[in-house]
């Protein structure tokens, strides 16, 4: 199937509950979930109360917490559950609300200025229509239909928000980044780049017992001593508390977004960075999640990628032009790739690219 370029409105149903909210006429309005995209939905419209089926608290923002099933079926209710499993909560709204409800995608899309942004969305839109071509090239290049299909799924949700394009992707964390046609071997040395709580070594360790050495990569201190801890007893691992980058030095940080955390002119936090060519001479599989600084981490990886050929699967989603530039950078540097996506999570996150090379036999 080709890549679909093609902008769509607003369903007709969601803009009338759309504008509802906006305008103060929807009647009692309860928000799902409790979190950014929440706050910024309260700090807009008249919020009578959220709702969690999860937490033992009470109160959220001076308003009451209640269940689900305590809303009056008369109520409003916007999902602002937007990162792990948006279609998951948006089924258990509709069954409840039927046509008294909204996803945060489609309210951010009525009133973008009103509400706030998405992450990782500022490229979103303008990039998948300006740079077709780039799109369509990847989508010809990808290795299996599974990948040409994510592609086009997770474009078109990038570009329309419309959540239905998601229905189908699971969360799956114990697979990300351990797909069968990326196989490891006995004596790999594997790379964890943005290694933050440990978990991605842990399962790289149980699929490969016979590695050589890990390498593992995370400035943020406090992410770093956890890591050790969650890693103790785990033989040749060698930690460098360093980001990723293109050159060596320092570069401001912002630390207040959690998992949305990205290296920023105006950080608050100063963190320290090497290029992975300086910090080994081997490396079999190099893994990168490292906040958006992706294309920066690669382009300090060039004389690795060029000499080891080593398997890549490296974050896409922080920044939309990922898409293309990364697959752009490292065929550039070596177009003996095979190259893969897959998409871990039923919102924005967790859609990484892979580069498995191409050679006879598997490592």
């Amino acid at each position: 199937m080709p890549m679909n370029f093609e902008p769509t409105e607003l369903p007709v149903e969601k803009e009338v509950i759309c504008r509802r909210l906006v305008d103060g006429t929807a009647g009692r309005v309860f928000v799902l979930g409790r979190n950014k995209y929440a706050d910024s939905v309260a700090s807009t419209l008249d919020v009578e109360g959220f709702l969690d089926d999860y937490t033992r608290e009470r109160e959220y923002l001076g308003r009451p917490v209640l269940r689900l099933a305590d809303v009056p079926a008369d109520a409003t209710v916007v999902s602002c559950v937007v990162d792990g499993r948006p279609v998951t909560a948006v089924d258990r709204v509709r069954q409840s609300f039927a046509d008294r409800w909204l996803e945060y995608f489609a309210l951010t899309r009525f009133a973008p200025d009103r509400f706030r942004p998405i992450d990782f969305s500022t490229w979103n839109r303008r990039d998948i229509l300006e740079n077709r071509a780039k799109y369509t090239w990847l989508h010809a290049r990808l290795a299996d239909e599974e990948s040409r299909t994510t592609l086009e799924r997770v474009t078109r949700f990038r570009l329309t928000w419309d959540l239905e394009s998601m229905r189908g992707f699971v969360v799956d964390f114990e697979r990300q980044y351990f797909e069968a046609f990326a196989p490891f071997a006995a004596g790999d040395v594997f790379v964890d780049g943005g290694g933050f709580d440990g978990q991605t070594t842990c399962r790289f360790v149980t699929r490969c017992p016979k590695y050589r050495r890990v390498y593992y990569f995370e400035p943020g201190p406090d992410a770093m001593e956890s890591s050790r801890g969650a890693l103790t007893g785990l033989r040749d691992i060698v930690f460098v508390q360093k980001g990723l980058f293109n050159r060596g030095g320092v570069v401001s940080f912002d630390d207040t977004g959690g998992p949305t955390s990205r290296i920023a002119s105006d950080g608050g936090v100063v963190i320290p960075v090497t290029r992975l060519d300086d910090e080994l001479s081997e490396v079999s599989f190099l893994k990168l999640d490292v906040e958006g600084a992706e294309v920066h981490a690669l382009k300090g990886a060039r004389e690795r990628i060029r000499a080891n050929h080593p398997t890549i699967a490296a974050c896409v989603y922080h920044d939309q032009r990922h898409f293309w530039q990364i697959p752009e950078l490292v065929l550039g540097l070596r177009e003996d790739y095979a190259v893969y996506l897959r998409h871990y999570t039923e919102g924005v996150f967790e859609t990484v690219m892979y580069f498995v090379p191409r050679r006879s036999g598997l490592r």
